[in-house]
Formats: structure tokens, C-alpha cells, sequence
């Protein structure tokens, strides 16, 4: 039974990762980044400017880490409430989850759904 619901969460928490917008937050974030590394080694920009400037810089990065960490908290919900179904309930279910095996096939089988999802659906 563990590992039927192992597989229905590996499912629904790659499908949640595929649809939520997870990698355009890190783009953002990572392009932000390399902004205010330019702007910090730049000789031709002022230290007050430079203030000014990776002040926004740190908001942008800071608001897209919350973002991204709410959106993998988003993806990982589904995975989450199998546990109000599952015999025993949630407290069993982290339980199972805490498990090597059961890690090594929700990883496996998420890493499979996806690869599947992306070359031979399509979608």
C-alpha cells in the first residue's frame, strides 16, 4: 500500500513541478544576482550608486527567494495531503516518507515521470 502511494505522490508532485513557474523564479533570481555582481565590480559606478542600486538588487533576490520557496512548498502540498488518506494518517505517512527506500522511490519514480512527461508525451 506504501508503495502505491508512493507513486501517486512521486506523480503529483512532478506534475505540481512541471506546471508552477519554479525555474523562472530561479532565472530571475540567478540574473539579479549577476547584476549586482557586475554593479559591484564596476569601477565606473559611484559607492553611492552603488548603494542605491544593490539595495533593489537584495529586495528583488529577497522577494524571489520567498517566491521560489513558496512555490516548492506549493509543489510538495500534494505529497503532503496523501498523508489524510493514508491508513494510519499523516503521522504514518511521515513516517513512510522518512524512510531510505521509500526516498529512493519517489525519487526514482518522480525523476521517471518526468523524463516520460517531457520526451514521450509532450505536453
Amino acid at each position: 500500500m506504501v508503495w502505491i502511494f508512493t507513486l501517486v505522490a512521486a506523480a503529483l508532485a512532478s506534475e505540481a513541478l512541471l506546471r508552477l513557474p519554479l525555474m523562472d523564479s530561479v532565472r530571475r533570481v540567478i540574473a539579479t544576482s549577476r547584476k549586482s555582481g557586475k554593479v559591484l565590480a564596476s569601477k565606473r559606478i559611484s559607492d553611492h550608486w552603488k548603494e542605491k542600486v544593490l539595495l533593489n538588487y537584495a529586495l528583488t533576490i529577497g522577494k524571489g527567494s520567498i517566491l521560489f520557496f513558496i512555490l516548492l512548498c506549493a509543489a510538495l502540498l500534494p505529497v503532503a495531503l496523501l498523508g489524510l488518506v493514508f491508513p494510519g494518517g499523516l503521522a504514518a505517512w511521515t513516517e513512510a516518507l522518512l524512510r531510505p527506500s521509500v526516498m529512493a522511490v519517489l525519487c526514482v519514480a518522480s525523476m521517471a515521470y518526468i523524463w516520460l512527461r517531457l520526451k514521450v508525451a509532450r505536453v
